[in-house]
């Protein structure tokens, strides 16, 4: 393979924050000098092998420190992966009335996608919709920052494995560097030259071979045009300066949204309060993202290219009107919306199936921000691994590969061959 040289990215002086709590890597920018601390228990550690904001760290637990997340203790685990949902096994479809659906889910029939009327994507970047578009026949071009580092993110010449053209980008981490660096991760972000209030992000990815799903996967990040914070673990995010969420993988390779909002639960409590006392206590009041893990999913396969299309809007500054969606090879997967899915909130988990839900009420949907000036701003391809949580049986190499990158305006269903 040919190895596409990788340019440095814009530079940016920042500060890598490793938060002792959960193993959690963050990176804010500015110097030391404006390095804020979020909470006690933090070790800076400067220029820690990547230049862009870092991923999200643990999460919190589930109903009577089952397996939340993290699979962890009575308290939910402070630094597990995204490993299955409260260890139910049952999610059957019915439950969540939000499973997999038709293919033009909430953005109207295939024929209104955006990429129909590109076929291979050619010219799509020109469509007024759309905010960008990659490639990668151009290298990194295009992107605001990544990891300058080749053996973490480098564009690869191979048409043979490429999901289409000559070129694609492969992420790797790597057991050797995990023991030198509990914490890496391997990204590249682009940051929007106009923010909006609605937002579709579609990508092609393949996990090679036996690769372990990330601690934390991709990102979209939202905010004022200061806020950069997105990726700051245990720390509720600011109503009038931004909001952010990650698409996470399990480790059995179904998909699940990992949210941080203004108004999200702790997971202290049984009803996602952090008051002493209260019907569940676990003694210790931490705010990890809460968790959408959509119901009736089939696992995606390894040493295969599948299209992911992720669509986030922000709510009516004043109502519970936000939204987000995901859908696989152009089939819904999961919505969450104002009415849907029905389920129940168990301290920062919302139940859609499995052994802890019940059907209790309709999701409300999300009230993201409290300024009109929080607007969706980033996205984050991110391979982001904990030497703590890779299992055991993960290869030397966890390698994930992207293609054919569009971020617009409107539903743009998978590339069009």
């Amino acid at each position: 393979m040919d190895l596409t040289t990788v340019a440095e990215a814009p530079s940016i002086d920042r500060i890598a924050v490793r938060n002792s709590y959960n193993d959690r890597l963050v990176m804010l920018s500015g110097g030391a000098s404006t390095a804020r601390h979020a909470f006690a228990g933090l070790i800076l550690c400067v220029a820690c092998g990547s230049n862009a904001s870092g991923p999200t760290g643990g999460t919190g637990g589930d109903a009577g420190g089952g397996a939340g997340r993290g699979g962890g203790s009575a308290r939910g685990g402070t630094s597990g992966g995204m490993g299955g949902m409260a260890g139910g096994t049952g999610g059957a479809a019915g439950a969540s009335g939000g499973a997999t659906g038709a293919a033009g889910g909430g953005g109207g029939g295939a024929s209104g996608f955006i990429s129909t009327q590109y076929p291979r994507d050619v010219g799509i970047a020109s469509d007024a919709r759309v905010l960008f578009a990659s490639d990668f026949e151009n290298g990194l071009t295009g992107w605001t920052r990544y990891t300058n580092n080749t053996d973490r993110i480098a564009v690869v010449t191979d048409a043979t494995l490429a999901h289409a053209g000559s070129k694609y980008l492969r992420a790797q981490v790597t057991r050797t560097q995990l023991a030198a660096d509990q914490n890496i991760s391997a990204n590249a972000q682009y940051e929007f030259a106009t923010r909006v209030p609605e937002v579709y992000w579609r990508f092609h990815a393949r996990f090679v071979g036996q690769t372990a799903s990330p601690h934390h996967w991709v990102r979209v990040g939202a905010g004022t045009p200061g806020y950069q914070s997105d990726g700051l673990a245990n720390t509720v995010p600011p109503g009038n300066q931004g909001f952010w969420f990650d698409l996470d993988a399990s480790q059995t390779k179904t998909l699940a949204f990992y949210v941080y909002w203004y108004k999200m639960r702790s997971g202290r409590c049984n009803d996602g309060s952090a008051t002493p006392g209260c019907a569940g206590d676990q003694g210790t009041t931490y705010y990890y993202g809460n968790n959408f893990n959509p119901a009736g999913q089939t696992a995606f396969a390894a040493d295969s290219w599948f299209c992911l299309e992720i669509r986030a809007k922000a709510n009516t500054v004043g109502q519970s009107n936000g939204e987000l969606t995901l859908w696989k090879d152009d089939a819904l997967v999961g919505e969450y919306k104002p009415g849907a899915p029905r389920g129940r909130w168990l301290r920062d988990n919302f139940y859609s199936w499995g052994q802890y839900f019940v059907d209790e009420q309709a999701f409300e949907g999300f009230d993201f921000r409290s300024d009109a000036d929080v607007l969706l701003k980033r996205v984050t391809l991110d391979a982001y691994y904990q030497v703590d949580t890779l299992p055991a049986a993960a290869p030397e190499a966890q390698v994930i590969l992207y293609d054919d990158v569009v971020v617009a305006t409107s539903r743009i269903g998978c590339r069009v061959p």
